[in-house]
C-alpha cells in the first residue's frame, strides 16, 4: 500500500505592485470623431487569490504636451476611469499621469494609425470540432508605404497579434474560429493600430498567461513584463501594464 503524506507549502504574500492597464481608441466615424477608453488600476495580489482588487484613490489625468492642456478622468467604478479623454490628433504627445498613494507615474505615447477591415463573413470550415466551432473570414487592408503592427480583439478576451511584413501594402484574408457561440450572437471584430513596442509587450502578455486567459493582452504574466509606464517618483518601483493610444476600426458580425 502506497502512502502518500500531505505537503503544505508556505507561500510568502508580496508586496501589492501597482497595475496600469490604459488603452484609448479613436476612430474617424465619418467625420464624427469618436474617443473611447478606460484606464483600469488594480494590484497584484497572493497566487491563490481569486479576487483582483482595485487600487482606490488615485488621481488620473491625460495632458495634452502640445497645447499644455489637462484632461482629469473621471473614475466610473473603483478602480476604473472611462470618461474625461480628449479629442486625439495624430502625431501628438499625450502623457498618462497616475498619482497613487503619494507616487506619480507617467507614460507618454502618440496616436497609432490602423489599417480598414474590409469585410467580415461567416464561413462554414473548422479545426477541429465541426460541431463546437464557428469560422469567421476577415479582410482587411494594410496601411501602404510603412512597416505596421495591429492587434485583433475577436471578444472574449480572444485577441491576435500581427504585423505587415509578409502583406505589406497589400490585403489579408484570414479566418478566426470561434468556440460555443450561437446562431444570433452578436460579435464585434476590433483591429488597432499599435507600435512594435506594445506589439512585443502584448505577445510576451499572451504567451506567458495563456491567448485565451485572463485579460488578454493586459493580463500581467507569471514573469516580469515591464511595459512604458514609468514611476518619476521611486523609479525602482515600476508598476505593471501598459499605456497605449491606437486607432481602430469595427465591425459588428451577426452569427448566423
Amino acid at each position: 500500500m502506497a502512502c502518500e503524506d500531505v505537503i503544505d507549502v508556505a507561500l510568502s504574500d508580496p508586496e501589492p505592485q501597482l497595475v496600469i492597464d490604459a488603452l484609448i481608441g479613436f476612430n474617424e466615424n465619418n467625420g464624427q470623431a469618436i474617443t473611447l477608453g478606460q484606464v483600469t488600476l488594480t494590484l497584484t495580489t497572493s497566487f491563490f487569490s481569486e479576487e483582483v482588487p482595485p487600487a482606490l484613490n488615485a488621481t488620473v489625468q491625460i495632458i495634452d504636451e502640445e497645447s499644455g492642456e489637462v484632461f482629469p478622468l473621471r473614475e466610473n467604478e473603483p478602480g476604473v476611469f472611462r470618461t474625461g479623454f480628449p479629442e486625439l490628433e495624430f502625431e501628438r504627445d499625450y502623457t498618462l499621469e497616475v498619482v497613487y498613494e503619494g507616487q506619480t507615474y507617467r507614460a507618454t505615447e502618440q496616436l497609432v494609425p490602423t489599417g480598414s477591415i474590409n469585410s467580415v463573413e461567416q464561413g462554414d470550415g473548422f479545426l477541429f470540432d465541426e460541431e463546437e466551432e464557428t469560422e469567421i473570414i476577415v479582410n482587411f487592408s494594410d496601411i501602404p508605404n510603412e512597416r505596421n503592427y495591429y492587434l485583433f480583439a475577436f471578444g472574449f478576451n480572444n485577441y491576435l497579434v500581427t504585423d505587415d511584413e509578409f502583406y505589406q501594402d497589400e490585403s489579408l484574408t484570414f479566418s478566426y474560429f470561434y468556440e460555443n457561440i450561437e446562431p444570433g450572437d452578436l460579435l464585434t471584430i476590433t483591429l488597432l493600430g499599435i507600435d512594435r513596442e506594445f506589439a512585443s509587450y502584448v505577445d510576451q502578455a499572451l504567451v506567458q498567461s495563456g491567448e485565451n486567459g485572463g485579460g488578454g493582452p493586459f493580463a500581467v504574466p507569471p514573469a516580469t513584463a515591464r511595459g512604458n509606464i514609468i514611476n518619476v517618483t521611486i523609479p525602482d518601483n515600476f508598476p505593471f501594464g501598459y499605456f497605449a493610444i491606437s486607432e481602430f476600426d469595427a465591425v459588428p458580425f451577426t452569427v448566423e
